[in-house]
């Protein structure tokens, strides 16, 4: 690096190790790539809801309380590195480019991939939220495609 000249600064760093509680090693982070939601974009509509009227609290001290958490959100990482769950919906070629879509399939028909070209889907699942928001859907009836999509229970127990 310093024959380079990419070297900036030298200094000694006394770093505290964590140890393990039960196992006494030394534990160290393991830097990932992550995948994160930007939600300043999801918020902003929700915000304007309630500004303008169209969604209103009771009482409506609590908007204050809404308004703050809403404005001092921070992006939503959305991998997790777990054996189980709904996989990140991401494709990797042999050199690293990723294509993201609903199947491989979709990946390979939307970015005009080379039915040859090998492609890796992403090992991490999606955070669990991401599961739980979608019992809903699956309990009412989704994914079928309907086009006046109605619940799949008798209307009598709407």
């Amino acid at each position: 690096m310093d024959a380079l000249g990419l070297l900036e600064q030298v200094e000694a760093v006394n770093n505290t190790l964590p140890y393990g509680d039960r196992s006494g090693d030394v534990i160290e982070p393991l830097l990932t790539d992550q995948w994160f939601v930007a939600v300043e974009s999801l918020a902003k509509p929700a915000i304007e809801a309630v500004e303008n009227g169209n969604i209103q609290f009771v009482p409506k001290n609590y908007e204050n309380m809404y308004f703050a958490w809403m404005r001092d959100l921070q992006d939503w990482c959305i991998s997790r590195q777990l054996w189980w769950g709904h996989r990140i919906p991401a494709w990797y070629d042999p050199e690293g480019n990723v294509y993201v879509a609903r199947s491989e399939e979709e990946a390979r028909e939307k970015h005009a991939l080379d039915p040859e070209l090998v492609l890796t889907q992403d090992e991490d699942v999606l955070d669990t939220w991401f599961s739980s928001g979608l019992w809903t859907f699956g309990t009412l009836g989704w994914p079928e495609k309907r086009r006046n999509w109605r619940p799949s229970i008798p209307p009598a127990c709407w």
